[in-house]
């Protein structure tokens, strides 16, 4: 019971994070600094990528 717990909250943290990132995006994207914006797009998703894809592997190897 205490790993479903761990892992919501890491479910969670990371959610939040990937969320202060897309604002950050926007907040970009909204004052009309484009460049900034898409560098920070191509980062978030490029920083999620990895991080799911280590998040399956450890999940997988517990399993």
């Amino acid at each position: 019971m205490k790993k479903l717990k761990v892992n919501l909250m890491q479910s969670i943290f990371l959610k939040i994070l990937w969320l202060i990132c897309y604002l950050i995006t926007a907040y970009f994207t909204f004052s009309g600094k484009m460049m900034p914006a898409m560098d920070w797009m191509a980062g978030t998703m490029l920083a999620e990528a990895i991080v799911s894809f280590v998040y399956c592997l450890i999940n997988k190897k517990k399993a």
